[in-house]
């Protein structure tokens, strides 16, 4: 069992490195290639070969992958312009996370789908993967600037949508409105606990620092980020806002700049080489062939309205922001980007028998697409100009 989880592993690093670097080489991010790694080893060539196992293992690598994203973006954000765009990113996220799910849910009723089905259909297009994007910015040397910046705290906002959206979409399930009216006191849990971290922080880590191991702060560095996402993950507020959270933390509190750095290098390294590609793998792994080609119309459609929903939900938000409409234009297709939680939501609707297949496979291939579109957009318009 052990030979062959090793053998997957070392399989999907070596579809991945060749792809990615193949990308690269072109002048496009490598999370093109990740994603497409996935793809690849999802054909049944390669597929016959993965077991329960090494695909809980990929699972499981890919849900680390993400948190790893996050705490990386937290560590790298500046926190000034994050501070400064707090009002502009709310507003894009809820106008990216509105507008999409009321075409969605719209669409769903038109075409005769049931209302929990709209629910569901809405829910999964109103959502962004902020994973994918991160990445991508962070290969384009853009997630600190303006555009950057924005895209990233609306995908942090998007995360509270995300745990309603899943809330609610649990509750429909389950039948329990327990947990959608605890929510807002587990989210007011979170930030006192998180405070209290934040002022325990700086005597934690200079203790460790009198060792002077790079072994230990960064050993530090990596147990404080998940504990705080295991912290929010408990509150069942999800992971990722606890490892954003962490890394805003660590960074407001270290004042060791060569520190900083070098665990911002060492995270990066250690996040990009291993553990990342696997969240791309195990987003390519879901794409059905057979699916696409016998529901084409349901496939199109919904991707359509996936897109114009994000990017014109972006436009109409830009008059109550300080952005031009070229920034909306870009941020709409950054917060296009799909591939998380989304999937999480159509997966526990499936199971539940609240959509049908058709419906389920369209939001999967749809939440591939659109992670795929977004960093040959990025690129293209960085090709035209620079980023404020």
């Amino acid at each position: 069992m052990g030979e062959n989880i090793l053998f997957i592993l070392a399989l999907c690093l070596l579809v991945s490195f060749i792809l990615s670097e193949l990308f690269f080489r072109m002048k496009y991010p490598r999370v093109i290639g990740q994603v497409f790694a996935g793809i690849v080893l999802g054909f049944p060539v390669f597929y016959t070969v993965f077991t329960a196992d090494s695909i809980n293992s990929i699972n499981l690598l890919s849900d680390i992958g993400v948190i790893f994203l996050l705490m990386l973006a937290g560590l790298e954000i500046n926190l000034r312009k994050l501070i400064e765009s707090e009002k502009d990113a709310v507003i894009i996220a809820v106008f990216c996370a509105v507008v999409p799910f009321i075409l969605g849910y719209v669409f769903a009723i038109g075409i005769g789908y049931s209302k929990i089905v709209g629910l569901v259909l809405g829910a999964s297009l109103a959502l962004t993967a902020e994973g994918t994007t991160l990445e991508v910015l962070m290969e384009l040397n853009a997630l600190n600037t303006k555009i950057g910046t924005i895209i990233l705290s609306a995908g942090i906002v998007d995360d509270l949508f995300e745990v309603i959206l899943l809330s609610i979409i649990l509750i429909v399930s389950h039948k329990s409105y327990v947990q959608l009216i605890l929510f807002p006191a587990k989210l007011l849990l979170f930030v006192a606990l998180a405070f209290i971290i934040y002022k325990l922080i700086p005597t934690i880590i200079g203790f460790i620092q009198r060792e002077k191991s790079r072994i230990a702060t960064f050993s530090s560095v990596l147990l404080i980020g998940i504990l705080v996402a295991l912290l929010s993950q408990s509150l069942e507020l999800g992971p990722i806002i606890g490892a954003f959270i962490a890394g805003i933390i660590i960074q407001a509190t270290n004042k060791n700049i060569d520190d900083e750095n070098e665990n911002v290098e060492e995270l990066k390294v250690m996040t990009f080489s291993f553990i990342v590609p696997f969240f791309f793998i195990n987003i390519g792994m879901h794409m059905n062939f057979k699916t696409l080609l016998a529901n084409i119309w349901l496939v199109v459609l919904i991707l359509i309205i996936a897109i114009i929903g994000k990017v014109l939900g972006a436009l109409l938000a830009v008059p109550f922001t300080k952005l031009r409409m070229d920034e909306g234009y870009i941020i709409g297709w950054g917060m296009n980007s799909r591939g998380g939680v989304e999937l999480v939501i159509a997966e526990i609707a499936r199971t539940k028998g609240l959509i049908p297949i058709e419906v389920y496979s369209a939001i999967v291939i749809m939440a591939i697409t659109t992670t795929l579109i977004f960093p040959f957009i990025m690129k293209a318009y960085m090709k035209k100009r620079t980023l404020a």
